[in-house]
């Protein structure tokens, strides 16, 4: 069970804060029939709305053609690609297992591996939570695997873009060099 798409772009839109804004800017993208995985809607913030949309894309000439059309609406202030090897990327996750008594002490030590965290355990089911890197996520359920997996729960990709040196631009297919807990003046 893999819970996160082999071949996705993630995008960030600023969006007006208008009625219907964010089902325009949806709608734009069902009309070309681009396949939207997730999508997360900030709250308001000085008369902009934040989105982030993951969407199944086959290649690059794809997602260029996503940003294309969604710069055209004029409910779209900005649109950012942020591609795997430029940002970070985490992901939330809810993993619920059958789980008997007696076998909490494996699912414990699992979780510890994993540096997931036990939310509820009992009545033969055990609810284990995980905020990480999408392939991490997908490690989690492949380790409980000994155990019934009853459901998971993603949450939509939250993402930023790495941090490069002043004055250092990546070339294309190329990120920048990764400062180590470095501060830039």
């Amino acid at each position: 069970m893999r819970p996160v798409a082999p071949c996705s772009a993630v995008l960030r839109l600023d969006v007006i804060e208008t009625p219907y804004a964010i089902a325009r800017v949806t709608s734009i993208l069902t009309a070309r029939r681009f396949d939207v995985l997730t999508l997360d809607v900030g709250a308001p913030a000085g008369g902009r709305r934040r989105m982030t949309v993951e969407l199944a894309a086959g290649d690059d000439a794809e997602v260029r053609r996503a940003v294309k059309y969604l710069h055209r609406s004029p409910d779209v202030l900005k649109v950012v690609h942020l591609p795997d090897e430029e940002s970070h990327a985490r992901r939330a996750a809810f993993v619920v297992i059958d789980a008997p008594a007696h076998r909490l002490p494996e699912v414990v030590t699992v979780a510890q591996a994993m540096s997931a965290e036990i939310v509820e355990a009992g009545h033969g089911r055990c609810t284990l939570f995980l905020a990480a890197e999408p392939d991490r996520v997908a490690e989690l359920v492949t380790a409980l695997g000994d155990f019934p997996v009853r459901d998971v729960v993603l949450s939509a990709p939250v993402r930023t873009r790495t941090l490069r040196r002043p004055g250092e631009h990546g070339r294309a297919g190329q990120p920048g060099t990764m400062l180590n807990a470095r501060i830039l003046r």
